[in-house]
């Protein structure tokens, strides 16, 4: 629970050295970014929020996200293609991200980032704030669609076969 109201705290305290106001609306973004475990895209963000509060702006969405990502409270991981999401973790670490279904998920293991921070500010007088990793790859679900369709196109490919076989007897 501390880290969400830290977390809060830190996107409102962003908002607000930006010179924006803090209206109802950017304080529903910032508990949500705050709340989520995810990797929301602006659309899901949007969706979610303007489900409950059909007052939220479309753009109060986006332009709120920018600044925070301009400000290094969130980071901005682009797939291309209007894929984008926001990474609300900014701790040190690894991101599978799917190149099929553009799932991304957080690997919980260990990493050496965090003394690879230290040294960064360190040796290059450079403050990080934030560290990833990015893994691309395809994910468990989508692994198990791309089999069936393979199985699928194997299967009608073999169907022609058998009608023609039975067509010439």
């Amino acid at each position: 629970m501390a880290l969400k109201q830290a977390k809060r705290d830190l996107y409102l305290n962003a908002l607000r050295q930006a010179g924006k106001r803090i209206t109802d609306q950017r304080r529903l973004i910032c508990d949500y970014l705050a709340e989520t475990e995810g990797h929301p895209t602006p659309y899901q963000l949007f969706a979610d929020l303007s489900a409950q509060h059909p007052e939220i702006s479309r753009a109060t969405v986006y332009n709120t996200l920018n600044v925070l990502q301009e400000l290094g409270a969130i980071v901005e991981i682009g797939l291309g293609a209007g894929h984008t999401h926001y990474e609300t973790d900014t701790e040190p670490h690894m991101n599978l991200i799917c190149l099929r279904c553009h799932e991304i998920s957080d690997h919980p293991g260990p990493l050496p980032l965090t003394d690879m921070q230290a040294s960064l500010q360190e040796e290059s007088n450079f403050q990080p704030m934030a560290m990833r990793i990015d893994v691309f790859g395809f994910c468990e679900r989508c692994r198990a669609r791309k089999k069936a369709e393979i199985r699928e196109q194997w299967l009608a490919q073999r169907q022609p076969q058998k009608y023609q076989q039975i067509s010439k007897e």
